[in-house]
């Protein structure tokens, strides 16, 4: 006669712990907008914004406040990541140089975050101007008063794939001709995406 099969309570393997990531923006509508449709699509990891519409020094000091805070055995969050624009803003070479002594992931856009989502749509290779890609962002439809349309919501949830091959090849642009990799034009809102994207996996696993 086989044993009886026991029905004890909860699973010994609980599900894995969701894990969370910090983010601290500098544009106070457009990239909370975008990271809405990042938390529908990678609902296996929780965003936490915990920083809007300050300027790249500023996101990174505070950033540093957080990690120093984190327990690493108990921690609050997994990752943190700043992502600002270069626009006209001082100190970026301290802020990034800063960033990366101390731990702290950061996306950079050159000139603005609007160039991200136009590379949805279309190449951008030369050098361009803040108000010329934010008009371009809002003739095809992207964004109205800086918001995130129906339209261009869907469509940065379709052309990932294309936004990143076109950021990636503006990035060995810039290292082939001995520019920094974050010069005008660049986005590499791709890695955060990328990272959300692994992080989700993990957590479903």
């Amino acid at each position: 006669m086989s044993p009886s099969r026991k029905h004890s309570g909860p699973s010994s393997h609980p599900r894995p712990r969701k894990r969370v990531i910090r983010v601290l923006t500098e544009g106070r509508v457009t990239e909370p907008d975008y990271i809405d449709i990042l938390r529908t699509q990678y609902n296996g990891v929780s965003i936490k914004i915990v920083e809007k519409g300050s300027p790249p020094k500023t996101l990174v000091d505070k950033a540093r406040r957080y990690q120093s805070s984190n327990d690493e055995h108990n921690p609050d969050f997994d990752e943190i990541w700043c992502i600002f624009d270069v626009d006209e803003h001082p100190n970026i070479d301290q802020a990034i140089q800063e960033a990366r002594d101390n731990g702290i992931n950061v996306a950079i856009t050159n000139p603005c975050f609007e160039l991200w989502l136009v590379l949805h749509y279309h190449d951008q290779t030369g050098h361009i101007e803040r108000n010329k890609i934010q008009k371009e962002a809002e003739r095809l439809g992207i964004l109205k008063k800086k918001q995130l349309t129906d339209g261009g919501a869907n469509t940065v949830r379709e052309k990932y794939d294309d936004a990143k091959s076109r950021a990636k090849r503006l990035e060995r642009t810039h290292i082939g001709n001995g520019s920094k990799y974050w010069h005008n034009p660049s986005s590499q809102v791709w890695r955060f995406v990328d990272v959300l994207a692994l992080l989700a996996e993990v957590g479903d696993g």
